[in-house]
């Protein structure tokens, strides 16, 4: 049976049992846009992935139409990226149909030849401390 919506969908659904695997793996893309997505992979080239629900993004601000920077706030981190051409980027983040969002690493891509193409020079993610009670066991061990 064949899908009457297909021609409708953004990205090919896979066929029952198949994985499918992220396209441009020997190119880099900054970023990529799926129809629903639940959680947003932030990928940096030299530290762990992150992979926040995007029910607990709070914030996004960007520098307008310049595309070279943006901020998103979560309700336990935050993310600090840069780059230039980031507007489509913004724009996939806020209809929260970005499925990543990846940093470029030059030990792992050549540089894109593509100079409109969105670039990611740098993400920076720094997690919000959790507040404690002065008094509570848990904060005398941990301190």
């Amino acid at each position: 049976m064949s899908d009457p919506l297909s021609q409708y969908r953004k990205t090919p659904v896979a066929p029952a049992g198949q994985i499918s695997t992220p396209s441009g793996e020997d190119e880099y893309v900054a970023f990529d846009a799926k129809d629903r997505v639940e959680r947003l992979k932030v990928r940096r080239a030299n530290a762990p992935t992150h992979s926040p629900g995007y029910v607990f993004l709070v914030d996004v601000a960007y520098d307008g139409t310049f595309g070279t920077n943006f901020v998103l706030q979560f309700s336990f981190m935050t993310v600090f990226v840069t780059g230039k051409n980031l507007q489509n980027v913004v724009a996939a983040l806020e209809m929260s149909t970005a499925a990543f969002i990846q940093e470029f690493d030059p030990d792992r891509w050549p540089k894109p030849k593509d100079e409109k193409a969105p670039f990611i020079e740098s993400i920076e993610v720094v997690m919000q401390e959790r507040p404690s009670s002065a008094g509570s066991e848990e904060s005398k061990i941990l301190h």
